[in-house]
């Protein structure tokens, strides 16, 4: 994963530098992500690396008790929302959407990231645990999908149609714009679905020597 994390501050996508204070059966349990550009700095502690630069997002405790037990019915429902049906792809899973991560995680074949995860939500072989505020610090064109809920600034929908690849998938609450280069699929008084237009490749006629 760390491969594919990038600064949150404004400049060109670079890879960031890691330094590791404490790691265990390959997990990083403590250390520090560098910005070779900007110099920022990022934390990882206890395993979840934090991107927030001092914000924070928040869940209703009733939210989260009714989440926590649809788990395997979360996973259902997104893994057909965001189509993952590609072995070894990479998608997000954003606040309680998380809940579903290690069951769509086996079901699907696919390593999750989870973004602000309620507690609970454990980090393992193929799901890893971030901490973010207004942006999603990945790098653009990577994701086979993104599923964001209410929680989230609204701007978030434009950062995962950054982040996810042409073909792919986002999932946002109703009360979130899609973005406008974005195709809806399917909505109802809760949920969008969108698709990211694939890359037009223009064709020319090779001119044939005489």
């Amino acid at each position: 994963m760390i491969d594919l994390l990038r600064c949150v501050n404004a400049h060109d996508d670079t890879w960031l530098v890691a330094s590791f204070r404490e790691i265990a059966n390959r997990f990083v349990i403590d250390g520090t992500l560098g910005c070779p550009t900007c110099s920022a700095e990022y934390e990882i502690r206890n395993g979840v690396a934090d991107f927030t630069l001092g914000e924070s997002i928040h869940f209703r405790e009733e939210e989260r008790a009714a989440a926590s037990h649809q788990r395997e019915q979360l996973a259902t429902r997104v893994g057909a929302f965001l189509d993952a049906t590609q072995p070894g792809a990479t998608i997000v899973l954003g606040g309680l959407w998380a809940y579903a991560a290690e069951d769509l995680a086996a079901m699907a074949d696919v390593r999750v990231i989870a973004l602000n995860a309620p507690e609970g939500v454990k980090e393992s072989e193929r799901v890893s645990l971030v901490q973010v505020a207004g942006r999603i610090p990945l790098a653009a064109n990577t994701l086979q999908g993104v599923a964001l809920d209410a929680w989230f600034p609204s701007s978030m929908a434009d950062e995962a149609f950054r982040v996810v690849r042409p073909g792919g998938r986002m999932v946002g609450p109703a009360a979130f714009r899609a973005p406008d280069q974005a195709a809806v699929l399917a909505h109802d008084e809760n949920y969008w679905v969108a698709e990211k237009p694939a890359e037009v490749i223009a064709l020319r006629r090779a001119k044939l020597s005489q």
